[in-house]
């Protein structure tokens, strides 16, 4: 069951033009009215044809890697012009940032409470915003959201919650002025899946958005571009004669609070949505494959409304920069390269080979802007991970 059924349809990107002519009747020239000797008017010029942007040469590739004592905890992040990631010694309680060009990386925050994990980090030029779990303060699935606005600063709290049921901690993003987050709350009873937004200009105020029992909505992956804020709905209460529940994408119109979620009919089980101004990629799953499994992947350009399949299997958590789109894929052999102008995959990792040989793994792929980053691993896992970083091609 496609999205469609569910509610009106969302056709992202696209509006009616609507042609304006000023009709209006101009009184004519006397008969004994001089004509103008002025110079005669230049036909209007078409405006010039943006040129084509040239294709990324995946030999060409300047990938950068970190010195191997910063160790990435979890997947690092690309964001705002930096990569972000975790880490720790028994528990992941550090959040370590490196802004390429920098001498070397730099700890902007080490929690304070004990056996604290961050288990999701985003940021923008308004900051940070961090998911923290430690079962010492918050109890068994306990979680805390938290707004960092720079390295050294008091975080604020913007939300707190127990998914010890659930067993997932919430998931978030952030651009320059607001902050969003998705995530289970089990107090009171009943269960709810909740999706809030913190303003960066007021972080102590939070607007709950939506809020249902969980046996109604389960709400993953929050994105944002511009006003919308898409995200995806698991439906655990569907058709019960189905191959597991249906899952698909909705976007909310922050400019307009009173609007209600619009759902995007998409291809059907869809989830993992990731957007810009003139793309939404998002990852499409055949019925009865659980929402995290491995899927498709499916870009469609907002501008004409065309939807391609991004030709690699097996997919998972695509992310999308200014041009260039990534993704984790199953086997880990590749770093993959998306470009929407040429519809290809490149594996930029020859130039990882290059530098450390053909025996690693990549990880945690992740791209915003221009900036690339991605971990990297041994094939065998007889050593620890490193983050390597590149800035793409406009």
């Amino acid at each position: 069951m496609v999205a469609s059924a569910r509610g009106r349809i969302l056709v992202v990107g696209a509006a009616a033009s609507l042609l304006l002519s000023a009709c209006g009747t101009a009184p004519s020239p006397s008969a004994t009215a001089t004509p103008s000797t002025g110079p005669a008017p230049s036909a209007p010029t078409s405006p010039p044809i943006p040129p084509r942007p040239s294709a990324l040469d995946p030999a060409s590739a300047d990938i950068h890697l970190l010195d191997a004592r910063y160790v990435p905890g979890e997947a690092p992040t690309s964001a705002n012009g930096q990569v972000l990631w975790t880490a720790g010694e028994h528990f992941l309680s550090d959040i370590w940032r490196y802004v390429p060009g920098a001498a070397a990386p730099e700890r902007i925050f080490t929690s304070p409470r004990p056996k604290a994990n961050i288990t999701s980090v985003v940021g923008s030029a308004g900051g940070y915003a961090f998911v923290e779990q430690s079962e010492p303060d918050y109890g068994e699935g306990g979680w805390r959201v938290w707004f960092l606005l720079g390295p050294g600063a008091e975080p604020v709290q913007l939300d707190a919650g127990v998914a010890r049921r659930a067993g997932a901690a919430p998931t978030i993003a952030m651009d320059a002025m607001r902050v969003v987050w998705a995530g289970f709350d089990e107090r009171p009873t009943p269960f709810v899946s909740r999706l809030a937004m913190a303003s960066i200009a007021d972080p102590a105020h939070v607007t709950t958005l939506l809020e249902l029992p969980v046996d109604q909505r389960l709400i993953w992956y929050p994105a944002l571009t511009g006003d919308q804020l898409w995200y995806a709905s698991i439906d655990p209460a569907s058709d019960p004669d189905a191959d597991g529940p249906e899952y698909h994408l909705e976007m909310l119109d922050l400019a307009n609070p009173l609007a209600a979620p619009a759902p995007f009919a998409g291809t059907g089980h869809d989830f993992n949505p990731a957007v810009n101004a003139d793309y939404l990629v998002w990852k499409a799953n055949r019925r009865g494959d659980a929402a995290l499994n491995w899927g498709t992947l499916k870009i469609l350009d907002r501008r004409t409304q065309r939807v391609l399949t991004i030709p690699a299997d097996h997919a998972n958590r695509p992310s999308i920069g200014d041009r260039f789109v990534t993704f984790d894929e199953i086997f880990h052999a590749t770093l993959p390269v998306y470009d929407p102008v040429t519809n290809r995959v490149l594996d930029l990792g020859g130039s990882v080979a290059s530098k450390v040989g053909s025996d690693v793994t990549y990880f945690g792929e992740s791209v915003s802007g221009r900036l690339l980053a991605f971990g990297l691993g041994s094939a065998d896992n007889a050593t620890t991970g490193r983050i390597g970083w590149a800035i793409l091609p406009e």
